[in-house]
């Protein structure tokens, strides 16, 4: 705790500081930007598992659940697959590496989330086998880590011990939002108005 300042003060300045960092830093607020949409993404390829699965290829409750494997050990394989690659370039880059080096792992890999989607998306609209989908999940996943490890530690390094928690607050904010508001338009989109308007409505 800063010496000087009272719990009220600290407790304010934990409050506003995230809110500052997403105003006046922009590398902040497009960064979490993207988090928020990939996070959005996520959500919204979850909320589609139940009629996918259960409806079209005809999967109990309990097995449709298994579709969540997919994405699950594709995360799994991407983290252990990003902290070694994360590991031998920092060695290589020196005992000083910017910060910014965190951030060039994400072109290498951003690509494999809209290819995720769209296979997962082409692949459920033409009634493919039920792995064909899957995969594409995999791949989606496989994407989604290498976005959020370099971001959440290019914020770490870059802002340090002083303000990296309110920077990493900042990014997740934006996450949950966009994991709370983005699969609810989804749906409000999908459903036409007559089905959503409520009863004497």
């Amino acid at each position: 705790m800063d010496r000087g300042l009272t719990p009220r003060q600290l407790f304010l300045r934990a409050i506003t500081r995230p809110t500052k960092l997403l105003i006046l830093s922009p590398i902040v607020l497009l960064l979490s930007l993207l988090c928020a949409f990939v996070f959005g993404l996520l959500f919204i390829l979850f909320t589609t598992f139940p009629t996918v699965f259960e409806k079209q290829y005809h999967f109990s409750a309990s097995v449709s659940g298994l579709a969540y494997l997919g994405v699950g050990i594709a995360m799994a394989i991407s983290l252990g697959v990003y902290a070694t690659v994360s590991d031998k370039l920092q060695k290589a880059l020196g005992d000083s590496p910017k910060p910014e080096e965190r951030l060039k792992p994400i072109m290498w890999v951003l690509p494999t989330v809209p290819i995720g989607i769209f296979w997962y998306g082409w692949a459920a609209e033409k009634q493919t086998h039920w792995i064909v989908p899957i995969l594409g999940t995999a791949v989606f996943g496989f994407g989604f880590l290498w976005v959020m490890m370099p971001t959440q530690l290019y914020l770490v390094d870059a802002f340090g011990p002083e303000a990296a928690a309110s920077a990493l607050a900042a990014n997740v904010i934006l996450r949950l939002l966009a994991a709370a508001f983005i699969p609810l338009a989804w749906f409000f989109f999908q459903c036409p108005s007559s089905s959503i308007v409520t009863e004497g409505g």
